[in-house]
């Protein structure tokens, strides 16, 4: 039992670290030159506020820690993943904020047997192989899909709003 409560621990970690780098990508990608703000909310509802002038890197030491590093004393602050409520970025150009409610993605990609789709619950989705043959149709409940019975290749998944693809090894 405690085995499986580590590994479900671990397992969340590795997708709320995988959230996040997308977020930061979309997010960086998205400012480009301009100055923003990166707002860092923990879970005990305090807030710190890092103006991206004073940062020269922002990066994973591990699955479990977020290092930002200070531009001018290359002074390094560790955030630990889990203690992180909330991560956005503030902009004079009004960028969205980031929040898990607006991104979705297959967790693993490329999967073997299952596959979980983050950002989409109790929606019907469709597995639609990449010659555009539907292989089937289920309501999603966010627990694992069995992919194991198809063959290797590219697939997408259609939902109510969204496209996303997943590639079966």
């Amino acid at each position: 039992m405690f085995t499986l409560m580590k590994l479900l621990c671990r397992k969340f970690i590795v997708m709320k670290k995988l959230l996040f780098s997308l977020l930061f990508v979309s997010a960086i990608c998205g400012l480009k030159a301009q100055s923003y703000e990166l707002v860092i909310k923990m879970n005990d509802e305090t807030e710190t506020i890092w103006n991206s002038e004073s940062l020269s890197n922002i990066y994973f030491d591990d699955e479990t820690t977020l290092i930002l590093v200070e531009k001018e004393n290359y002074y390094t602050h560790s955030y630990n993943i889990s203690e992180i409520k909330k991560m956005y970025f503030n902009s004079s150009e009004n960028v969205e904020e980031l929040s898990q409610d607006n991104v979705s993605f297959v967790f693993p990609n490329p999967a073997k047997d299952k596959i979980q789709i983050i950002g989409v619950e109790n929606q019907e989705i469709e597995i639609i192989s990449i010659d555009g043959k539907s292989m089937f149709r289920v309501k999603y409940d966010g627990t694992s899909i069995d992919v194991s019975s198809l063959p290797q290749g590219l697939y997408l998944i259609k939902t109510n709003n969204k496209t996303l693809k997943f590639e079966k090894i």
